[in-house]
């Protein structure tokens, strides 16, 4: 569970990195995303940590999916705006974000549960936090800038 998470943080962090990724072979992932997200555009599928993941444009939202070998859907990652969170939830991130610059938001829906990532940039650092709909939240990575 806590790799799958690490994959989910890493994979928003470098969201850019879905640019070009190669085909994959694995027909029941490609044949279970197709009957979930039938409607999908733009897809794209990569391999990563033994898991598939596709990226894929679903009523004008990014998504990424992330399948197992037997084509079981482990996660979902839908790119969002502070407004599609719960009243909570923005609220800390309104609070967190304050003089700072909101890079992303991220909703994920992981084995029932359901968080949102957010990135934050400020003057010494990027972080990362996992922000749930009652607004706790946990700062999951801090990126110190480097001096120029």
């Amino acid at each position: 569970m806590k790799k799958i998470f690490v994959m989910l943080a890493a994979a928003f962090i470098t969201a850019s990195a879905w640019a070009s990724p190669s085909p994959i072979e694995n027909e029941k992932a490609q044949e279970a995303f197709k009957k979930e997200f039938s409607e999908a555009k733009e897809v794209s599928w990569t391999q990563k940590d033994g898991y598939y993941l596709v990226s894929f444009k679903l009523n004008n939202d990014w998504m990424l999916a992330w399948y197992s070998d037997n084509g079981d859907l482990q996660a979902m990652q839908r790119s969002i705006q502070p407004s599609q969170m719960t009243y909570l939830s923005a609220k800390t991130v309104e609070e967190l974000a304050a003089n700072k610059t909101l890079l992303n938001v991220a909703e994920i829906s992981k084995e029932g549960e359901q968080f949102y990532l957010v990135k934050i940039d400020d003057d010494k650092c990027v972080s990362v936090y996992k922000i749930f709909a009652s607004g706790d939240y946990t700062r999951i990575s801090k990126t110190k800038k480097k001096s120029v």
